[in-house]
């Protein structure tokens, strides 16, 4: 077992990560994420000392599990790695909501000077496995960049939209969609075996 699982300042940041999520880093309040875990604001300054601080703690666990997601896939060739990479984040991200929320909020309260953004380490991962597989070996980062971003943002879009979908079109319906998506996103990832256009 994880000897810091039940640290506080892992509750803490667990915590932040939902009402980051929630809320955006703007709306959120150190007041308000301190009353939620019934402590004070100032055990929170005690841990991290700033609400930047806190939320680059928060992006900067976010990124580790996503960048966990990476080193830990399974597949014989970099190409059924990012498939099966791809088709588990989508999943995830169905199931786990608020760190698909985090990222899109992230992206959303970015500011111009955004060098450092904690993101970033999990996105140079996800490009590294990509350029080993046949389709994308020789593609220019650029290309590969906005191909690895397409099917991110679809991923993203679709399960941050799951509430609005299933409320306009009915479970039954969403289920459906839900299916269609992951088979559009199957015959996306298809062709890594190609050779590069």
């Amino acid at each position: 077992m994880d000897q810091y699982a039940d640290s506080p300042r892992t509750r803490y940041i667990t915590a932040a990560s939902a009402v980051f999520a929630h809320k955006g880093y703007h709306a959120a309040s150190l007041a308000g994420i301190a009353d939620q875990l019934g402590v004070t604001k100032q055990a929170l300054l005690h841990f991290f000392g700033s609400k930047v601080v806190l939320y680059e703690e928060v992006l900067s666990a976010l990124s580790d599990r996503l960048l966990s997601s990476i080193e830990n896939v399974e597949g014989t060739t970099p190409e059924a790695m990012l498939r099966t990479f791809f088709l588990h984040l989508s999943q995830d991200a169905l199931c786990n909501v608020e760190d698909t929320q985090l990222v899109a909020r992230a992206l959303l309260d970015a500011q111009t000077t955004s060098e450092n953004w904690p993101m970033k380490p999990f996105l140079d991962a996800l490009g590294a496995l990509a350029h080993k597989t046949k389709r994308w070996s020789k593609a220019s980062d650029a290309e590969l960049f906005c191909w690895i971003y397409q099917h991110i943002g679809s991923i993203q879009h679709f399960a941050i939209s799951q509430t609005t979908l299933r409320g306009m079109y009915g479970a039954e319906a969403f289920d459906v969609l839900k299916e269609t998506h992951q088979a559009q996103l199957r015959a996306a990832l298809a062709d890594l075996e190609n050779d590069p256009v």
